[in-house]
């Protein structure tokens, strides 16, 4: 029998700590310490593991390739040397079945021997950056306090001069204009760019968001959505505003945060531990632990593991019935799955967000003709 490809890509955890404090880190600041019983760093030895289940996992479905996702905490706390062994060996071990590598960094650290790296071994390099200077570093400080635009900045200025330049991350603050946020990074330059909702469950929510008023995403994300939409340019592309029209027109999801997909990925943790969506652990310390590691696992053996990333990548989580009742509910999903927990109901809940994205969605239609069926 065909074993048909289900995991795509793995988020792989090369480094446990990060040099920024972001105050609304979902790693580090939601109650979950489990990176402190990790190693600081993935070492060589469980890297070349994961490469080995990666080539099994590939070569019992035949021409499959997967995605290396390089991530932390900061990857570039690794250093360039321990950075590079592991690219290497990515190429060797799995020749065809890699897809590519690339990485998602907070840029502080990028000089130009990481660019030498880089443009070397052809790693496009996203950018956590959350819009002009009095934004990002009302939350982005390092471990003293200190703001960290400029030397982010200089980061992507870095990465987009070798072509190596993949795109920004923002995560919405709303205390502060979306619309100044997306001019900054058209401004920069930044054709690539998502904007991320917050992380909190429904337990969360009002101490972390209550005091910005009812829909406060929407309020942020709508002016933005008005001059991507007039800017009409098709090279700038707002993945969370083109995963939300391509589900309006039926097609399959881009993003495991609008249209509830199965999950299409794992992270692997620096030590070697196979986990499920990290952001899990903003509902439950532990939640996204599968019991299982890449030294005595591969990735056909989630249903040997904790049930919930067997269920995520197999068959996924279904929606609750408030949202099946709704006709937006094909577009945006039920919301991303934190966002629906809470500790009673666990994801059988409306997303957090629930105002917010169908305040966005009905103003998207508004502005496109696009009417919901």
């Amino acid at each position: 029998m065909t074993v048909q490809p289900s995991i795509n890509s793995l988020i792989v955890k090369i480094a446990e700590r990060c040099n920024l404090n972001c105050s609304y880190c979902y790693m580090y600041e939601h109650g979950d310490n489990s990176y402190l019983r990790r190693p600081k760093f993935m070492h060589l030895e469980v890297f070349d593991q994961m490469l080995y289940r990666i080539r099994d996992y590939c070569d019992r479905r035949p021409s499959h390739r997967m995605q290396i996702n390089l991530h932390g905490g900061e990857p570039t706390l690794v250093g360039t040397e321990a950075f590079e062994a592991m690219v290497v060996s990515a190429h060797e071990v799995l020749g065809p079945r890699l897809k590519r590598i690339v990485m998602q960094t907070n840029g502080t650290l990028l000089d130009e021997r990481w660019l030498e790296i880089l443009v070397r071994h052809k790693i496009l390099v996203g950018v956590s950056i959350d819009g002009p200077e009095q934004v990002h570093d009302s939350v982005r400080v390092d471990h003293a306090g200190r703001g960290s635009h400029a030397a982010a900045l200089n980061g992507i200025k870095l990465l987009q001069a070798a072509g190596v330049f993949g795109g920004a991350l923002c995560v919405i603050n709303p205390e502060y204009s979306g619309l100044d946020c997306y001019r900054f990074l058209r401004s920069a330059g930044i054709q690539k760019m998502n904007f991320l909702l917050p992380d909190a469950t429904h337990e969360s929510k009002a101490a972390r968001y209550g005091m910005f008023g009812e829909t406060p995403i929407a309020d942020y994300l709508i002016p933005v959505f008005d001059a991507w939409y007039d800017e009409d340019d098709p090279d700038v592309d707002v993945r969370v505003f083109v995963a939300i029209l391509k589900m309006m027109f039926g097609s399959e999801p881009i993003s495991d945060t609008i249209g509830n997909p199965q999950m299409a990925y794992l992270v692997i943790e620096s030590d070697g531990s196979i986990q499920a969506l990290d952001t899990l652990r903003i509902c439950q310390e532990g939640m996204p632990d599968t019991g299982l590691n890449v030294r005595t696992h591969g990735f056909d053996d989630l249903g040997k593991g904790f049930p919930l990333a067997d269920r995520l990548v197999h068959t996924g989580i279904p929606i609750c019935a408030t949202c099946r009742d709704c006709r937006e509910s094909p577009v945006c999903g039920g919301g991303y799955l934190p966002h629906r927990y809470s500790r009673e109901n666990g994801f059988d809940n409306p997303s957090i967000w629930c105002r917010d994205l169908l305040k966005l969605i009905r103003h998207i239609r508004k502005r496109t003709g696009l009417e919901a069926h």
